[in-house]
């Protein structure tokens, strides 16, 4: 993962005219495609919900749970009133931009904070999974929550090195033996 530039965060020139978000520049390593990465705002529920819609076409029946879950965080904690924060991986088209991955915590006690991160499947091992679960964890650090957590299914091998590479525990979730519980204290 190389990081090619950060993109100035420029002063509105109007009032009323909101700042651009940061964006922070990515190349995938083995194919060399340009990505970026930045806060999600509520000007990107139409990208956010192409994504969410391109998920649930390629995701198996046993993951539409999963794909539902980060559906609610997105639409009803990140770009709704809350205190969620969410990133979005974006590939720029000709058509503009496209959404390639998503990753967001809801604080739901002030404890602990859940998390859900999402690839296109045509970006998975391509360090986009990485790059956004990284940045989630430096927010998160940043404004003092203390605990992430996280459910997968036993079969996400990747997910799972993933989470383990970064410090986060993994156990089997009670009363499922098909999903795991990914933790991590942060403090």
């Amino acid at each position: 993962m190389h990081r090619a530039f950060v993109a100035p965060h420029p002063t509105p020139s109007a009032p009323g005219v909101g700042a651009w978000l940061a964006r922070r520049w990515y190349y995938t390593p083995r194919t060399r495609r340009a990505y970026s990465v930045r806060q999600i705002s509520p000007g990107d529920r139409r990208l956010l919900a192409e994504f969410v819609a391109t998920l649930a076409q390629a995701t198996p029946a046993t993951g539409a749970a999963d794909v539902q879950v980060l559906t609610r965080v997105l639409f009803d904690r990140v770009i709704g009133p809350g205190d969620s924060v969410g990133f979005a991986a974006l590939e720029n088209t000709a058509g503009g931009d496209r959404v390639v991955g998503a990753a967001a915590y809801a604080s739901e006690d002030g404890q602990t904070a859940t998390f859900s991160v999402a690839v296109a499947n045509s970006f998975r091992d391509e360090q986009v999974g990485r790059t956004l679960l990284s940045t989630l964890l430096r927010h998160a650090k940043r404004v003092g929550v203390p605990r992430l957590e996280g459910e997968m299914f036993w079969s996400n091998r990747a997910m799972q090195m993933l989470a383990m590479s970064m410090g986060f525990g993994v156990e089997p979730v009670q009363g499922d033996r098909n999903r795991r519980l990914l933790a991590l204290r942060l403090k």
